[in-house]
């Protein structure tokens, strides 16, 4: 049974998604030259110039918009499957290429980060969605029954 604590979680966990993702997004727009000297090490990062910085910027106000939009959306099951699964490209695409593959040594260690917060936005949508899908089911049977 699905009970109103629940139902608060997936509330909490899409508010705690929607802030990190602006949040940071928001961080990465307004003060690029911080998070690319934070996130490549000291080759890659002395590469800087103005395309990297306006990159940087446009990738930063994509997040904001991920946040924003994930923050005032009523999100169903299918939704927050749909985001989760959209998880596996950034955990085994970009953290396994940067952290592990091929462009290893070009982040610093902060792509762990990335990593687990990676992680927490697959897994934390899966358990709404999980959730959301209980609860679709229990109003289902319900609705049979009157």
């Amino acid at each position: 049974m699905t009970t109103p604590q629940r139902l608060e979680t997936v509330r909490r966990l899409q508010t705690a998604m929607a802030t990190g993702y602006a949040t940071l997004g928001a961080w990465v727009l307004m003060h690029p030259s911080s998070v690319l000297s934070l996130g490549f090490t000291a080759p890659y990062a002395a590469m800087t110039n103005a395309t990297t910085t306006l990159l940087a910027r446009c990738f930063g106000a994509q997040a904001m918009t991920c946040g924003l939009v994930l923050g005032t959306s009523t999100m169903t099951s299918f939704s927050f499957t749909a985001f989760g699964l959209a998880m596996i490209p950034y955990i085994f695409g970009f953290n396994y290429w940067f952290g592990l593959g091929p462009a290893r040594g070009m982040m610093t260690s902060l792509i762990w980060l990335d990593f687990v917060g990676n992680v927490f936005f697959g897994l934390g949508s899966l358990y709404c969605a999980k959730l959301l899908r209980e609860q679709e089911e229990e109003d289902a049977k319900a609705g049979k029954k009157s």
